[in-house]
């Protein structure tokens, strides 16, 4: 980038002392004195007495246009100019002009010091020409794309056809209910809004009707549990998806757990009797909701937010009772930043011209499909012959990447293509929750793994360690306690993971989740030879984890009756540390050594203690509650 400085910036001091001089010495005017030369005559005196010759002109020999050099033609002395040289002159008769300033006549002013009248008024006045200065200085400054900002940057950019990416509005669906099945027709007009608490408006992107008659869904069983999208007035009936319900036998619903709540908390499940067939089921149902895609009002990030948020509607429409977000709503981005806009015009010019490793990248990352290219050469890799370049690409055909390659390399130079192979990431990855969870921070998380592995280049390895890392910017994660990723089926045990050349790192995007861990399991308990055995585990959503090299800090508070009050509630009576290490294994074990528990007294405590076992470093790790019996 080239320092443009600040060429019409002047210095405040500087414009205070040159006020003062004008002032103090008379403000200088401009002036032009014409005389017709003669060579008897060798000075010309100026109307004004002159503070300084600025140019003087004339036809040198009649014919060419001349700018007069002071002290090789003339020179200026006693308010004339002395002719100097007889060689070089206009012709006599011609004409010679002299352009020169001279000074008003002083105001008599002599007190500039600060705090006086004139030098209160040459400050204020230096104040406005500095303000004008620095105008006139960034007026210049806007022209140029790497110093240009804001309204002047996309002033610029437009001279190459580009315009600054708007501000995206967040969005997502929200559900209006009521307390009961509609009993007429009730019409959610386009547009309708929807709030949260902190006042962000959200507008319905399509009109909806509630009504009374029933609904069908297409949906996959988990198990006997059937779960829909909105929420039940009453089941008309379920059949498989191939089946004709209008002459084909329901599915047996089974009773409701709750008679009060017979279709959930959530109002929006129930259950079969039986297995159902295997694939979709067809269910027919009277809703008590609709869902409908909304939009927020104001475009950027904060129009994101999270499920069960939105429950407020400042004009509810006739009928509905109430409004939520069942998941949250997202994809509300910034408009594109300056820097971002800017690179982005680089990348732009860069492609316009031909032949250097950019253009031809950025010419295939132009091709529809194209995911990402790599362009080298004998400077990035010197088992590359000079005169060769090597484009590796992923996505597209290979007749377009071919086409567009023939047209911006350099002529002479041979372009040799290789196709990128994906190298596919999935797996689990445990993290450890905090003591507050949002119900998205699970999904928050994965989308950051999503995009970090979408965002690598081709032949760049994947860093684990920066894959956990990205937990801490998660509200509700406090830790990962271990990523088990796997590339085609193999559990990935070195970080970084390596990857060819022609390789490229993706998510595998439906084998890829983010579990939860929920807390400890003591699954054994045995005491022998004076010190108890624990056999811990560690539970997840998804059941018992089974870790390949995971070590966890343990906290064991111990609670014991006095023998005086058996029937009185144990108290607590020390704690002590433990760690334990999970290797290949669901399971990791610790001992309790009878003599070493803090402030047990086998002549004053029963030997029945009860034990409180969590994890140090993570609060929001639920514990476990165990006993044990002393010999």
């Amino acid at each position: 980038m080239i320092d443009l400085g600040n060429p019409f910036s002047r210095p405040y001091q500087s414009l205070i002392d040159s006020l003062e001089e004008s002032i103090r010495l008379g403000v200088e005017q401009p002036a032009t004195d014409t005389f017709t030369f003669q060579s008897s005559i060798s000075s010309y005196e100026l109307r004004f007495q002159a503070a300084a010759v600025t140019r003087v002109t004339g036809l040198l020999g009649g014919s060419v246009f001349t700018v007069f050099t002071p002290g090789v033609h003339y020179n200026f002395s006693n308010n004339r100019i002395l002719w100097a040289n007889p060689a070089e002159k206009p012709l006599d008769g011609g004409r010679l002009e002299v352009e020169y300033t001279y000074r008003e006549r002083p105001s008599g002013l002599t007190d500039f010091n600060p705090g006086s009248v004139v030098g209160t008024l040459v400050r204020a006045m230096a104040r406005e020409m500095k303000l004008v200065y620095e105008q006139m200085d960034q007026a210049y400054q806007r022209a140029f794309i790497d110093y240009a900002s804001g309204v002047a940057l996309d002033n610029v950019v437009a001279l190459l056809g580009i315009t600054r990416n708007p501000a995206v509005a967040a969005k997502g669906e929200v559900t209006f209910t009521r307390k009961k099945a509609a009993d007429r027709p009730y019409p959610i007009p386009l547009g309708t809004r929807v709030s949260d608490e902190s006042g962000r408006v959200f507008t319905t992107t399509l009109a909806g009707l509630l009504t009374n008659a029933f609904s069908e869904q297409l949906v996959t069983p988990g198990g006997t549990k059937i779960t829909l999208s909105n929420q039940i007035a009453s089941v008309t009936g379920v059949w498989a998806a191939a089946a004709n319900p209008d002459t084909a036998p329901s599915l047996t619903l089974a009773a409701p757990a709750d008679p009060k709540k017979p279709f959930g908390a959530a109002e929006n499940e129930f259950s079969l009797l039986a297995a159902p067939p295997p694939g979709e089921l067809r269910v027919r149902y009277v809703a008590k909701s609709i869902t409908l895609p909304v939009l927020a009002a104001e475009p950027g990030p904060d129009g994101n937010v999270n499920a069960g948020t939105i429950t407020i509607m400042p004009t509810p429409p006739t009928g509905i009772q109430g409004v939520s977000n069942a998941l949250p709503l997202v994809d509300g981005r910034p408009a594109e930043s300056d820097e971002q806009l800017r690179e982005r015009a680089r990348f732009h010019l860069e492609r316009l011209g031909n032949a250097t490793l950019n253009a031809i990248k950025f010419a295939v990352l132009d091709i529809d499909g194209v995911e990402g290219v790599q362009v080298t050469d004998h400077n990035q890799d010197v088992a590359i012959p000079l005169g060769e370049v090597h484009v590796s690409y992923s996505g597209g055909t290979l007749e377009q990447v071919q086409k567009v390659v023939e047209d911006t390399r350099a002529a002479g130079i041979l372009a040799v293509l290789n196709s990128i192979s994906n190298v596919l990431i999935g797996g689990a990855v445990y993290v450890v929750p905090d003591v507050s969870v949002p119900v998205s921070a699970a999904a928050s998380y994965k989308t950051a793994l999503v995009e970090a592995l979408n965002a690598l280049e081709i032949g760049k390895p994947l860093s684990i360690r920066k894959l956990n890392a990205l937990v801490y910017g998660i509200s509700g994660l406090a830790d990962v306690a271990e990523a088990q990723l796997s590339s085609g089926g193999t559990l990935i045990g070195a970080d970084p993971f390596l990857v060819k050349r022609t390789e490229l790192v993706r998510p595998d995007t439906n084998n890829l989740s983010v579990v939860l861990l929920t807390g400890l399991h003591v699954a054994a308990n045995t005491h022998n030879l004076a010190a108890s055995t624990l056999e811990l585990q560690v539970t997840s959503q998804s059941g018992t984890v089974t870790f390949q090299n995971f070590s966890l800090n343990l906290t064991i508070a111990f609670r014991a009756k006095l023998k005086t009050a058996p029937d009185a509630i144990p108290t607590f009576i020390g704690s002590l540390a433990r760690s334990v290490t999970f290797s290949a294994s669901s399971s990791a074990t610790f001992q309790i050594e009878d003599a070493s528990i803090p402030g047990y007294n086998p002549a004053d405590h029963d030997p029945h203690l009860e034990i409180s076992i969590s994890a140090t470093a993570y609060p929001g790790l639920p514990g476990v509650d165990a006993a044990i019996i002393l010999s």
